[in-house]
């Protein structure tokens, strides 16, 4: 079971601890706003630090500070900061997802020194959090390498099937500043599990990494697509119930983009089943919110609504393409510039013509229906930056932030 202890609601300890000096009021209003949006604390005791959830860094922690300091630059000095991030280092993969919507990129490798390079301009650029994700990371024989570059102010968090993931590589993670593993698990029987993968191993290899994670006391989550068999009755549940026994931390649940492999998917029975997964996870996630046994829940659909922190794609969220390309989303297909001609820093101000602020909406649905409407080939993804920017152009910009930045304000 997890080493980590859960507790429901605000305490007076966890307010105090998100205190970060000089910025009281914005502690306290952004330790009221989470409080409000129901969150529980994952207590950390071997480090003595609390998590939220995989969107926010632990707390006491430099990466915390740099999110209250990031977010009054934002609101009082108008500018934009791309707090989260993650870095694609490979397009390599060992499976064949059903919901891909990466299956028509390139299969390169970034470079040590281009990943580098991208980490450091990250941090200069008030970064919080990094993600590293494929393909596959773990299949990567320098992964440790790439995740030892990840500095102090930054954490960590990994996106992996489980791929080659030991006891010995879990202890390996608490030496370094990456916090997090997030691992894909689409069902709770095997045999379903490895047909949604296309991989023969893929359940036993996601059950053995989760095992061996928590038997170290690392922070961990699975993340779920939602399919038509998950929303009959009592599947989610059922799925609920698989997990809370291996003593995670934590359920991303995320809904079908129409991209990738979904992309020549009937797109309005697509839009059907996201409608349908939208209500019946808001109404579950509430039924095992103070259920302190289970896991926190974390609904993709309600944290990036305007509610929320909103869709951060190019706004307060960038990635970082294997092959060098810098994309609003890492399931948005546009790209606005490469990192091998230019900084990731004049891509990033670049782009804020197109992304002032959090969107309302996730920015994959739109730019999807804008690519669709204007018949661009999207044999290979991301698509030029020449297209990117005319269906960005095309897409509606948000006026105001997302309710998360209100904290920020004097």
């Amino acid at each position: 079971m997890s080493k980590h202890e859960v507790t429901i609601g605000m305490t007076q300890e966890i307010k105090e601890l998100m205190y970060v000096e000089g910025y009281a009021s914005e502690s306290t209003r952004i330790a009221e706003f989470i409080a409000a949006k129901g969150e529980r604390f994952s207590y950390d005791r071997e480090n003595n630090r609390y998590f939220i959830n995989t969107f926010y860094p632990s707390f006491p922690s430099k990466a915390w500070n740099r999110l209250i300091i990031g977010g009054k630059k934002m609101v009082k000095k108008d500018v934009r900061v791309p707090l989260q991030a993650d870095i694609v280092v490979t397009g390599k993969c060992h499976c064949r997802c059903w919901h891909c919507f990466r299956i028509k990129a390139k299969r390169d490798d970034l470079t040590l020194e281009e990943i580098k390079k991208t980490i450091d301009e990250l941090y200069e650029m008030g970064t919080l959090t990094v993600g590293i994700t494929g393909g596959e990371p773990m299949l990567r024989g320098d992964i440790r390498n790439i995740i030892e570059m990840i500095p102090d102010g930054i954490e960590g968090q990994l996106y992996t099937t489980g791929h080659n993931i030991t006891n010995e590589f879990a202890r390996f993670l608490k030496t370094t500043n990456l916090t997090r593993v997030i691992i894909s698990l689409d069902h709770y029987e095997e045999e379903m599990a490895n047909g949604m993968r296309n991989y023969s191993n893929a359940f036993n290899e996601a059950i053995s990494a989760i095992r061996c994670l928590v038997d170290e006391g690392i922070y961990t989550a699975v993340t779920v697509c939602i399919t038509e068999r998950l929303l009959e009755e009592g599947k989610l549940k059922r799925y609920f119930d698989y997990v809370k026994n291996l003593g995670i931390n934590e359920i991303r649940i995320v809904l079908p983009i129409p991209q990738g492999n979904l992309e020549s998917e009937n797109r309005r029975e697509i839009a059907n089943l996201y409608i349908d997964a939208i209500r019946f996870v808001k109404n579950i996630k509430k039924e095992y919110a103070n259920k302190e046994e289970y896991p926190q829940i974390t609904n993709f659909c309600e944290f990036e609504s305007a509610s929320y922190m909103g869709c951060a794609a190019g706004a307060n969220y960038i990635s970082i393409n294997n092959d060098g390309l810098v994309t609003p989303c890492v399931a948005v297909p546009l790209s606005f510039g490469n990192i091998r001609e230019n900084s990731l820093k004049e891509i990033f101000n670049d782009m804020g013509k197109y992304f002032p602020r959090s969107g309302k909406v996730c920015y994959g649905k739109t730019s999807g229906k804008i690519i669709q409407k204007k018949k661009i080939n999207t044999d290979i993804t991301p698509i030029s930056e020449r297209q990117s920017k005319e269906v960005a152009s095309e897409c509606i910009k948000s006026e105001s932030r997302a309710a998360i930045f209100d904290c920020f304000v004097s």
